[in-house]
């Protein structure tokens, strides 16, 4: 009896310990580096104690935008919309990037301008980001983007 309860203890941490490994070898893969696509902005400006919140979930010309990190924590922005009933590129901005996994916190920063936020959400495939603009001193602005990771 003694025997088939050490077995039976045995085979219970074994096998938790077998799962947790999986886990945190899971966990430990997930990074930013590639190229994702914006599928929905959120962003939330707050301004003499009044916010103001503005959701666009992002159309065919939006979607050709991309956040795309790189393995030395740099990478590029760029962001198209509709311009006069044309798809034009508005941006393409130069950026750095620091992520901890552990704490998921986030920050990038571009032209000089640092925000930092969170990771809320990373997945292989998926992500939600949130960082925080305080550029303009007259208010801040809290931008919230869930993203699909893309081959380009």
């Amino acid at each position: 009896m003694k025997k088939l309860l050490v077995i039976s203890a045995a085979l219970g941490l074994a096998v938790l310990t077998s799962c947790r490994s999986d886990n945190d070898n899971e966990s430990e893969q997930l990074t930013l580096t590639g190229n994702w696509r914006p599928d929905k902005i959120v962003s939330t400006t707050t301004s003499g104690g009044t916010s103001t919140s503005t959701t666009v979930v992002t159309d065919a010309c939006q979607q050709k935008g991309r956040i795309m990190f790189t393995t030395d924590t740099s990478g590029k922005i760029n962001y198209y919309d509709n311009v006069n009933g044309t798809c034009s590129l508005l941006f393409d901005l130069d950026m750095t990037y620091s992520y901890n996994p552990g704490t998921k916190d986030f920050s990038i920063t571009t032209n000089g301008n640092k925000m930092d936020g969170a990771v809320t959400m990373l997945t292989s495939s998926n992500m939600v980001v949130y960082y925080v603009d305080k550029s303009n001193p007259d208010s801040t602005n809290r931008v919230e983007i869930s993203a699909t990771k893309v081959a380009n």
